[in-house]
């Protein structure tokens, strides 16, 4: 017993056209890309001794023009879209937490849009435990709705 050569031929033609549209796939695209995550960094930070009280409260809320120092801003380079969940100041051994002012939400979008860039402003007199010593370093970090840090550091202005 056999295959008979007409059902042989139309599997091969199958497995060939199966093939060939898998290839043209993956070569020109035809099955599109997986998307570009959120890709977002810190492109700015602007923290003035001035801008910060002694003590241990503090909030941020997000613009997209640049605000009054105190901020730092974030750039999203890529197609998704995440949101800030609070900001950390690490100085004199201190780490200092900021979160989100209540009822405000604080996207960062996809890059070409106008949120790409975002600053995370700090609001009503942000409080650090210990005073600020300008020209000393301070690093920090932003954290994202993923649960993702992004790091930055700099020098109190």
């Amino acid at each position: 017993m056999g295959i008979d050569s007409i059902v042989a031929t139309v599997l091969v033609v199958a497995v060939t056209l199966v093939a060939s549209i898998a290839t043209a796939g993956l070569v020109f695209g035809v099955f599109g890309q997986a998307g570009n995550p959120a890709q977002i960094a810190v492109t700015g930070v602007a923290l003035t001794a001035a801008g910060f009280g002694t003590g241990t409260s503090g909030r941020v809320t997000c613009v997209t023009s640049s605000p009054a120092a105190p901020y730092v801003a974030l750039t999203n380079t890529g197609t998704g879209i995440l949101a800030v969940a609070s900001v950390t100041i690490t100085w004199a051994g201190n780490d200092n937490s900021f979160t989100l002012v209540s009822g405000t939400s604080c996207p960062v979008g996809a890059a070409g849009t106008t949120s790409a860039t975002t600053y995370a402003e700090f609001t009503a007199t942000p409080e650090l435990r210990t005073a600020v010593t300008t020209g000393q370093s301070f690093t920090g970090a932003v954290t994202l709705s993923n649960g993702a840090m992004v790091l930055f550091s700099g020098t109190w202005q």
